[in-house]
């Protein structure tokens, strides 16, 4: 950035840096809180319908509607993981139960359509579009599983990429060697590449 001698110009460009700063940190929060917020919804919907068409009792249907949810999330999020992993490891000692983890994915869509959809469709209280919504918000925990598995794989590997940095082979503390060291103060935690 070229050095201006505008007063009123350095304060609008270190307001508008602070903002900005701002504005990417306040969307990496959202991006964090969003995803586990957006489950409520889909278990708001088995909550009503364990409760009103199964007539369950209040606390099994609000046990229902997050053990639904969580189980959702943490499937879509499991495979994700295993498919990564297969995709590192290709001996089979190694390889994680992708297709398992796919198949609780897709027994949880049949159990949340059955209890979301098909018992709003046997109800006869709704239109189709409106049950179409309904079976949409139900398949939310999808895409909200899909970004909390890929944020914290990327997070892992930001991680793994900065301990790698830090522990490089081949390091040395940096020294002249036409230098006596015990002359030198403060060199100990320099280093430089071979």
């Amino acid at each position: 950035m070229k050095k201006t001698n505008n007063f009123l110009g350095d304060i609008f460009q270190a307001i508008a840096d602070i903002l900005n700063g701002a504005e990417r940190s306040f969307l990496d929060l959202l991006s964090v809180i969003v995803p586990y917020a957006v489950p409520i919804i889909p278990a708001y919907l088995t909550y009503f319908h364990t409760l009103n068409e199964m007539a369950f009792p209040n606390w099994v249907a609000w046990t229902a509607a997050f053990v639904t949810e969580v189980l959702g999330i943490t499937a879509v999020s499991t495979a994700i993981r295993f498919w990564r992993n297969n995709a590192m490891y290709k001996s089979e000692k190694e390889r994680a139960p992708f297709w398992l983890a796919v198949g609780v994915y897709v027994f949880y869509i049949v159990v949340v359509l059955a209890v979301n959809v098909i018992l709003e469709i046997v109800a006869q209280e709704r239109t189709g579009w409106v049950i179409f919504a309904i079976g949409l918000f139900s398949l939310l925990s999808f895409p909200s599983g899909v970004l909390i598995s890929i944020r914290a794989q990327y997070t892992e590997m930001l991680e793994d990429r900065q301990e790698r940095k830090a522990n490089r082979p081949g390091m040395r503390p940096a020294y002249n060697s036409d230098t006596k060291q015990e002359g030198l103060k403060g060199d100990e935690n320099k280093f430089r590449k071979p």
